[in-house]
């Protein structure tokens, strides 16, 4: 602050003499200087003030935390602390009973052997049925005589087939003289084997002289009319 009136004051001798007035500046300065003398009081107030302020924030913070911590504290449950348990007395030693020898006692009577053995124990005879005399007689040790049994002849049936089949797989050696087989291809394949009847190359399924064709052989052709099959041989009427 001094400083300030320091420059102010330079200033101002500056300037009058610049101007080359003659005006004493002394009472002016002067009384400058004891104005802020007054002003002074301000600040300190204010100062003092803001101590005041902020010793109260901090007491009024420290009881405040304060009450908090004891409430913390307060609400913790207390952990009983471990109750050590007083030794136990010792037990009084027993005193061991020394063996005293054993007085001359007379000696068992020896076991009968005429005791009976015990019998084996016989299931339950269901109701209704006796008991043979023979088997209780039998004594537990002895094997039992097993009469052989006479192996039983297996029969075996055989299932006679149907009389449909029987008659779709019967033979009939007439029925086919006016037909003559005089050429046969034969192959593995069915749909592939032909032969000539009647001078007419045909295959399986077709029809010469109102019977059908059924299956081609190596040496004959079979043939199916009006419900009989039969078979005609190779380069020869059928039988």
């Amino acid at each position: 602050m001094s400083l300030i009136l320091d420059a102010l004051r330079k200033m101002e001798q500056d300037r009058n003499s610049r101007r080359g007035a003659a005006h004493d500046l002394r009472p002016e300065v002067l009384r400058y200087r004891r104005a802020p003398a007054v002003e002074r009081r301000f600040p300190l107030r204010w100062v003092s003030l803001g101590v005041v302020l902020l010793v109260a924030g901090l007491g009024a913070g420290y009881l405040v935390t304060g009450g908090l911590g004891a409430r913390r504290h307060a609400a913790m449950p207390v952990s009983a602390a471990p109750v050590e348990q007083a030794p136990a007395a010792a037990a009084p030693a027993t005193p061991v009973p020394v063996p005293q020898p054993a007085a001359n006692l007379p000696a068992p009577a020896p076991v009968a052997n005429s005791k009976a053995a015990p019998q084996p124990v016989r299931p339950p005879f269901a109701a209704g049925l006796k008991e043979v005399p023979g088997a209780a007689s039998e004594a537990p040790g002895e094997a039992r005589s097993v009469a052989p049994e006479r192996p039983i002849p297996s029969v075996r049936r055989e299932r006679p087939a149907p009389a449909a089949s029987q008659a779709v797989q019967q033979t009939v050696p007439t029925g086919g003289g006016d037909i003559t087989v005089s050429g046969i291809a034969w192959q593995d394949e069915r749909n592939l084997r032909r032969a000539v009847l009647n001078g007419n190359l045909v295959g399986e399924g077709a029809q010469v002289a109102g019977a059908r064709v059924v299956e081609i052989r190596e040496d004959r052709v079979r043939l199916s009319r009006n419900g009989q099959v039969f078979d005609v041989l190779l380069s020869s009427a059928a039988r």
